[in-house]
């Protein structure tokens, strides 16, 4: 059910078709290659990396289109240049693991960028009302007027040796921005697990940070003494 109205919301913002098979598959990638294990190389004395072969580096290979080969060695190598001169030096266990995360994570930042990209022209004004091939022409034309949607990124609770008034507004805002997360989230999760019938061994009372708000906003908080004191 969340996978179809995932589809249906993704093909919203017009990604749908091979687009969205696309999409799916740079998906997968980035699953399966926190798939792959990394073991020292017994063949090689020092450094050196063993891809442990075997069906997930084979789903990896088919869903990128590229060679074993060519994934071992982008993965549990790195190009050194010194002095105008190359080498190929190989990477440790440790280092290859964090290669490959590195690798995931930039497919998957990539990811993020194409929605956001496709979502902000999507809900650009001159979307409206336009035919599909007016669209590009006219964001071009209007890029001043582009509406977007934004990602926020909650700082959570700052204190510094002096904390001013705006700093206090600041974190009021941002504990008020993270009680609206723990609702729409912890809580609508724990929902549907009870609907479902799975048990959830999770507290959501440890991540309630409704005490807080109360002592900005309660009856005798933070608030309400700095307006008595203003009086």
């Amino acid at each position: 059910e969340h996978f179809e109205l995932t589809v249906s919301a993704l093909k919203t913002f017009g990604i749908e078709g091979e687009e969205l098979h696309t999409l799916m598959r740079a998906l997968c990638i980035v699953l399966q290659l926190g798939n792959l294990t990394f073991e020292p190389d017994p063949s090689v004395d020092g450094e050196g990396t063993l891809l442990v072969a075997g069906d997930e580096l084979e789903k990896v290979t088919h869903l990128m289109g590229i060679g074993q080969e060519e994934i071992k060695n982008a993965i549990t190598t790195r190009l050194v240049k010194a002095r105008g001169e190359e080498f190929v030096a190989r990477l440790t266990p440790t280092q290859s693991r964090d290669s490959c995360d590195a690798l995931a994570k930039e497919i998957y930042s990539q990811i993020v960028s194409v929605l956001v990209d496709k979502m902000n022209k999507r809900t650009h004004p001159a979307h409206f009302g336009r035919k599909a091939d007016q669209v590009g022409a006219s964001i071009a034309a209007d890029e001043k007027d582009t509406g977007c949607i934004s990602l926020l990124d909650l700082f959570g609770f700052e204190t510094f040796d002096k904390n001013s008034f705006e700093q206090l507004c600041i974190n009021y805002a941002n504990e008020h921005l993270q009680n609206r997360y723990i609702l729409d989230n912890f809580q609508s999760v724990k929902d549907d697990y009870e609907f479902e019938g799975i048990e959830m061994d999770f507290d959501c009372s440890t991540v309630n940070n409704s005490e807080i708000i109360n002592l900005v906003e309660g009856r005798m908080g933070l608030i309400s003494i700095i307006n008595e004191e203003c009086v």
